[in-house]
């Protein structure tokens, strides 16, 4: 196989042609020894692209077998545009996994007729782009994750998978929002917002929020949850299955702790079966422009006859953390153990 071998620094292209052609006979001579009649196993390609047409010619060629398992890494740009494929090949496909790739209109109608069996997937730093609406539509598909991805048709993304288990969706731009629809079977469920790029609108977030009400566990990231109890016209749903709630770097806005944990109470009263929560970076930054700025060498608890809220199978209250600064950690749990008495609450200091 050392002969066949590309190098990573430039040659001219001659040889560059030379060592393709020679690879690619050999790899067509190994798979003529291949049943057609039973589908390949997995087709791998991972790529720093030289010549982005001995790419697409390899991708075609790994298709064409019918995998099962098909991952395609493109590690550098120029991006690769994912190539118009023939529907049968993708009858076996279970996984799909895919990363910095370019996805017009008729990969999405490709996953939706052509793929009966899927099961995962997976995508890394894709975009979708075209001048119509597009979606991720399969009644078999458990577990989807979109991963840094963009979505500019100026149309939602709407999502489609009766049978989703598993859901995760990574930061992202998703300009017109995301739609989620028939997720009766999602179980678990990680939503990742970039904070201050507005990446995902507020009421985007609460639309999705509203279609996760049938998940026992939920993670959120950079969520701008008590904005949106702030809103008259935004209330949360009703989470009848939640058992483990994380919110992560949430309730950073600039409200009055007051609000904050009527924002947090609210949210956990929405789930009436909660018996997790888990707390990262919440509620403040560990540095600020506000008067926190200033060190405090004393702190003065105020005795405030805050709300309590109602959540009778919530027993553990987790909270991590990395610094106590300027005591705000010690303010906020002493609120925190007033407004939720009847949870334990444990401190996991980060090393």
């Amino acid at each position: 196989m050392q002969d066949f071998g590309i190098p990573m620094m430039s040659i001219h292209d001659g040889a560059l042609e030379e060592k393709w052609a020679r690879f690619e006979n050999f790899a067509t001579n190994l798979l003529l020894f291949h049943d057609n009649t039973s589908p390949l196993g997995e087709f791998r390609i991972s790529s720093r692209i030289y010549n982005q047409r001995h790419v697409d010619r390899w991708i075609r060629r790994g298709i064409e077998y019918c995998p099962s398992v098909l991952k395609i890494q493109i590690l550098i740009c120029p991006r690769l545009n994912f190539p118009p494929i023939m529907g049968s090949n993708f009858c076996h496909l279970k996984t799909l996994h895919l990363r910095n790739v370019d996805l017009g209109s008729h990969f999405t109608g490709l996953l939706c007729s052509a793929c009966p069996v899927m099961e995962d997937l997976e995508l890394g730093n894709c975009r979708f782009f075209g001048n119509s609406s597009q979606g991720i539509t399969s009644p078999t598909l458990k577990k989807l994750e979109l991963d840094c991805c963009v979505y500019s048709t100026g149309y939602p993304l709407v999502i489609t998978t009766p049978s989703l288990a598993n859901l995760c969706l990574i930061y992202g731009c998703y300009q017109s929002g995301i739609s989620l629809c028939k997720m009766d079977s999602l179980v678990r469920a990680e939503i990742y917002v970039l904070k201050y790029q507005k990446a995902l609108s507020q009421h985007s977030q609460h639309e999705l929020l509203c279609s996760l009400n049938n998940v026992t566990s939920l993670k959120l990231v950079g969520f701008e949850v008590e904005g949106m109890l702030n809103e008259k016209s935004h209330k949360f749903p009703t989470f009848h299955n939640m058992r483990t709630l994380d919110l992560h770097t949430c309730f950073l806005d600039d409200y009055e702790l007051y609000d904050k944990l009527v924002a947090l109470g609210s949210f956990v009263e929405s789930a009436p079966c909660l018996e997790k929560l888990i707390l990262k970076y919440f509620m403040f930054y560990l540095l600020s422009d506000s008067e926190w700025e200033i060190e405090r060498k004393n702190i003065t608890l105020r005795c405030q006859d805050g709300k309590i809220f109602q959540c009778p199978k919530l027993k553990l209250i987790e909270v991590i953390y990395d610094h106590d600064y300027n005591h705000q950690l010690i303010e906020h749990l002493r609120s925190l153990g007033r407004s939720l008495p009847d949870a334990s609450i444990s401190l996991r200091k980060l090393p």
